[in-house]
């Protein structure tokens, strides 16, 4: 069972063109896997929520869905074919995910 501040959720005060990065990553990792689905593991659940969550306006996260955006954003900032003009707002956006909230701050149980 999941621990109580892994279903915690933390706002962020997301400009436009952030949202449009996000928005534009995680529905770019959808469609990798129609483009070649042999090629490709399908996204992790958190990717469809998060983007469920995006296009409802909602801007708050638990902590399981912010790693998933941490790393996603990895991703799209490591990608040569990321446009120039995303990189420092996904860039922007990891700081903003990987700065520790209380909520990240409870130990999550050994496997």
């Amino acid at each position: 069972m999941a621990p109580q501040s892994e279903h915690q959720e933390r706002a962020f005060d997301l400009s436009r063109e952030e949202q449009w990065v996000l928005h534009h990553t995680l529905l770019d990792r959808m469609e990798s896997e129609v483009r070649s689905p042999a090629d490709t593991d399908p996204p992790p659940l958190a990717v469809y929520r998060v983007f469920e969550k995006l296009e409802a306006g909602t801007h708050r996260f638990s902590q399981r869905e912010r790693r998933c955006l941490r790393d996603e954003l990895r991703q799209c900032v490591a990608a040569a074919e990321t446009p120039d003009r995303d990189r420092p707002i996904a860039e922007r956006l990891l700081v903003e995910l990987e700065t520790p909230d209380a909520t990240d701050s409870v130990a999550e149980p050994l496997p």
